[in-house]
């Protein structure tokens, strides 16, 4: 497998604090990833880093081999909305849309049309388990609900990338197992994962797990597949 993401002697610094010093990191297509480390560690930043959704202080970022510039804020934005799909803590869903158009935002903004995007839209919601609940508003439904349509959006332009930062850090134990669900479905599709978490049980359902303390990778492993 070929390295969709690498990024070289990166440097984070906020003021005259480092967040993240001398970070070299590769990620290949189709690898189920987890950045685990306490509070403060860097790991949120550097998942930004990787997304495209933060510019390092230092350092080289490759995406599919090809040197990124962040002074080129077309291409940044064109490379976010294509080949990464992005899910948070908290869902970020937009209120005054149903689940719908929640999911349709992103494939409008793409350029897709409208109706290819409601097409998508439907089937990524009942693939994800909500059909018959898309016109509902994100408030009429469950916390564990809304996370999903947070994925069936950053599902939405097929990316080649799923950033997750604590994507299970607001829900149950019922919830958080459907979600890791999901993520090794995707998986198993081929796509690539990279996934922010506290919960080290969690990193136990991953191919990978990166380890992260004051800014720097300390621990780089491979978990065991079974036969």
């Amino acid at each position: 497998m070929s390295s969709i993401i690498e990024v070289k002697g990166i440097h984070k610094s906020i003021g005259d604090e480092m967040i993240l010093r001398d970070i070299n990191l590769s990620v290949k297509q189709g690898e189920f990833v987890s950045i685990i480390g306490p509070s403060g560690s860097g790991k949120s930043s550097l998942l930004y880093i990787l997304g495209l959704l933060d510019a390092p202080s230092k350092g080289e970022i490759y995406i599919e081999g090809e040197g990124i510039s962040f002074s080129d804020v077309h291409r940044i934005a064109m490379l976010r909305n294509h080949k990464f799909g992005f899910i948070f803590q908290f869902h970020y869903l937009l209120t005054e849309f149903n689940l719908l158009e929640n999911v349709m935002v992103p494939m409008i903004k793409a350029g897709k049309k409208r109706q290819q995007a409601r097409e998508r839209a439907y089937l990524l919601l009942e693939k994800l388990g909500l059909k018959g609940k898309e016109l509902r508003r994100p408030f009429q439904i469950s916390g564990g609900e809304q996370q999903r349509v947070a994925i069936a959006r950053a599902l939405a332009n097929e990316p080649l990338v799923i950033i997750a930062d604590e994507p299970t850090g607001n829900l149950d134990s019922k919830n958080t197992a459907i979600v890791m669900d999901i993520f090794g479905a995707l998986h198993r599709e081929g796509k690539t994962v990279i996934m922010v978490t506290h919960e080290i049980a969690l990193t136990e359902k991953t191919e990978r797990v990166v380890k992260m303390i004051d800014g720097e990778i300390l621990g780089d492993t491979t978990n065991p597949t079974e036969d």
